[in-house]
């Protein structure tokens, strides 16, 4: 099948079949996608079935009914840029076929995604309904310029310059480091996990990293020192009600993302801030549009000054570890994050039993780390392919076992994984920080162990 690395997919006429896009990382929120319809539906849960679509390349995949876009025949994994990978899902002829079976059979079609895209444009077909925010407001805030316009007048925001061209952000950046600010952050307007970002000390830095950006139009903000970076998840409803789902503190290296942990080490005193905060943030995305998930960065200082950073008008790294946490922290009834969010996207409303977690008291600690590598790598064994996070965190607040990690994702023997792709990522489960700690630690050495050059994540 062109264009079609993988599929298991296979089609049954009793089942009522739903979509699901999304990289592999953030494929178990999809199982929570099923049970939010099938509530909302009432339909039984056996009976709904959630069909992957992802684009990332393994040498093998223990999920079900997934279906891998890819056009590469070769056992080399390298991130796929999400633009290519919804041009690639629209116009492939297996996927239509799929539709067209499944719309025989059931008069719509759900179309769940990790973050909404123009270029997706399945749901333009008939009886394709999506379930997510439309794609021009996401599209908006995760402008980095606009987000410094939009939310600057409402929250602590550091001062900016908005520079078009290299050589208007070589000569402001030379006066700034010239009035005695000593480090400097500069962005492209577009800049996801800090891909495009970086901290400078000289203007010989910017040069060199941003040399092929020319015309491009960037940010410039003194780079604030700080202390923590913590990041909130939740959902807008309307205008007035906006979910928070908690805190977790972010693992950052330089500006690289590499994972979360929850509960944050934070005081309670600048969690509630963050939590109105991100409150704020919410009201000011919806008075926009904007409905569904999302999440916000922010960094503290040693002062307990907050300031926020960006938000993330798409599903986060942490939504299935909150989904998790909060399935087991919940009234049974409560509904889940996709179901909040189906009910604001379809209603711009709460869904019925809405509930906050109690924040001061978390019924579970974990953490998550992601393992990129700095250089091309060759990988020459294999890990089993563990996927059933849900039922991890079940264990472990159910208290039949005290603590576990697992490593997912893990590219496979005899691969080659590229710079700045994923080699696999831990997550970890557990009652305490240090059990989590240590969780981190052995996933990441086992994953040391399966490439030819150590520690180059």
């Amino acid at each position: 099948m062109q264009g079609i690395r993988y599929t298991n997919f296979n089609f049954d006429k009793s089942k009522y079949y739903l979509f699901y896009i999304s990289e592999l990382k953030g494929y178990g929120i999809g199982s929570f996608f099923g049970d939010a319809v099938a509530s909302i539906k009432h339909l039984e849960r056996d009976k709904v079935v959630v069909v992957g679509i992802a684009p990332d390349v393994l040498g093998q995949y223990n999920y079900d009914n997934i279906i891998i876009v890819n056009q590469t025949t070769h056992r080399e994994n390298q991130r796929k840029g999400a633009d290519g990978f919804m041009r690639e899902i629209s116009h492939n002829a297996y996927i239509h076929e799929v539709i067209a079976r499944i719309l025989s059979n059931q008069n719509e079609l759900l179309l769940y995604m990790f973050e909404s895209n123009a270029l997706m444009t399945l749901d333009q077909k008939a009886g394709i309904e999506l379930i997510g925010p439309q794609s021009d407001i996401v599209s908006m805030l995760s402008n980095k310029i606009a987000l410094y316009d939009i939310f600057s007048a409402s929250i602590p925001m550091a001062s900016y310059h908005v520079c078009h061209g290299l050589e208007a952000l070589t000569n402001r950046a030379e006066v700034m480091l010239r009035d005695g600010q000593d480090t400097l952050f500069v962005s492209l307007e577009k800049s996801a996990a800090g891909a495009n970002s970086m901290i400078v000390q000289s203007v010989e830095q910017i040069e060199e990293r941003f040399s092929a950006c020319k015309e491009d139009t960037f940010l410039l903000t003194a780079f604030i020192s700080h202390v923590s970076d913590p990041t909130s998840l939740g959902v807008v409803i309307n205008e007035d009600e906006v979910y928070v789902a908690g805190i977790a503190d972010q693992k950052i290296n330089g500006t690289k993302f590499e994972g979360s942990i929850y509960p944050s080490q934070l005081s309670a005193t600048i969690q509630e801030k963050l939590i109105d905060y991100t409150r704020v943030v919410g009201q000011k995305m919806a008075s926009l549009g904007f409905r569904g998930i999302f999440g916000c960065d922010f960094i503290v200082t040693d002062k307990d000054e907050i300031y926020f950073i960006e938000t993330n008008p798409r599903k986060q790294g942490t939504t299935m570890e909150f989904c998790c946490m909060l399935q087991k922290s919940l009234p049974e009834d409560a509904p889940n994050l996709p179901e909040l969010e189906y009910y604001a996207v379809k209603y711009s409303k709460s869904a019925p039993d809405t509930k906050e977690p109690d924040y001061g008291n978390p019924k579970v600690y974990w953490e998550t780390y992601n393992y990129k590598v700095r250089k091309d790598v060759s990988v020459y064994a294999y890990l089993p392919q563990y996927n059933n996070e849900r039922e991890m965190f079940d264990n472990v607040v159910d208290h039949k076992i005290e603590k576990e990690y697992m490593v997912v994702e893990h590219a496979g023997e005899d691969f080659s994984v590229k710079k700045g792709s994923f080699l696999g990522r831990v997550i970890s489960v557990g009652k305490n920080y240090r059990d989590i700690h240590m969780g981190i630690d052995m996933g990441k050495k086992i994953l040391n162990c399966t490439c030819d050059t150590l520690s180059q994540h």
